[in-house]
């Protein structure tokens, strides 16, 4: 049975709405949720180095970036557009972190730290459409996109830990830090992560009937 289309944006225009979306919940999480996440953090809105938990938006914000991401992988049904969908924050990011953490408050190791972190964003985004590949299309809807949130989520968690543990010239170390934190947040990321796919697949449903 032929399944028909109801979602009103091409693929590109698609792949672009929610690349703005990832920006502004990363853009979100720095300027917020990063700087109450320890004692030592500047006040909000600053541009000072956040020396408290660094990316604990990841924990905070785990629901919403599965939900971004898997939503267009469900919608547009192509390989390679969760690695898209992360394009804008990867390009813009080059910029903004080499004036944040290399020239404003030098912490990086070098250039590289800053391709680094661009790049992570494509690579979380490729591990969901890995996940929703090769899957099998024999689970139910709801649990396919729950367990390509959960890769996501996973996925997430370890390349932020390699960034944060490799890319500083301090690296976070302590119950404070990034890792520190993930006896509470980890599950809390992973538990978000897979309802966040859950929903996106129940929201693709909505866009798709039967004809």
């Amino acid at each position: 049975m032929e399944t028909q289309k109801l979602w009103p944006l091409r693929p590109w225009q698609t792949v672009l709405l929610f690349g703005v979306l990832v920006c502004a919940l990363y853009g979100l999480g720095s300027f917020t949720f990063d700087l109450f996440a320890g004692s030592a953090t500047p006040p909000a809105g600053s541009l000072d180095e956040v020396k408290g938990v660094g990316m604990y938006l990841t924990y905070v914000e785990s629901f919403f970036l599965a939900l971004v991401v898997v939503l267009p992988i469900r919608l547009v049904r192509r390989f390679g557009v969760g690695a898209m969908v992360y394009l804008p924050y990867a390009v813009l990011g080059l910029g903004v972190e080499s004036y944040m953490e290399l020239v404003r408050t030098p912490s990086l190791v070098g250039p590289l730290a800053v391709v680094g972190w661009c790049v992570i964003g494509p690579l979380i985004g490729l591990s969901a459409d890995l996940a929703h590949c090769f899957l099998s299309r024999r689970l139910s809807s709801g649990l396919r996109g729950a367990l390509t949130g959960l890769v996501l989520g996973s996925v997430t968690f370890l390349l932020m830990l390699v960034a944060l543990s490799f890319f500083y010239v301090s690296r976070q170390t302590g119950p404070g830090s990034y890792l520190g934190q993930a006896w509470y947040g980890l599950p809390w990321l992973l538990l978000n992560s897979a309802f966040g796919g859950y929903v996106a697949s129940l929201i693709a449903e909505r866009f798709a009937v039967k004809g």
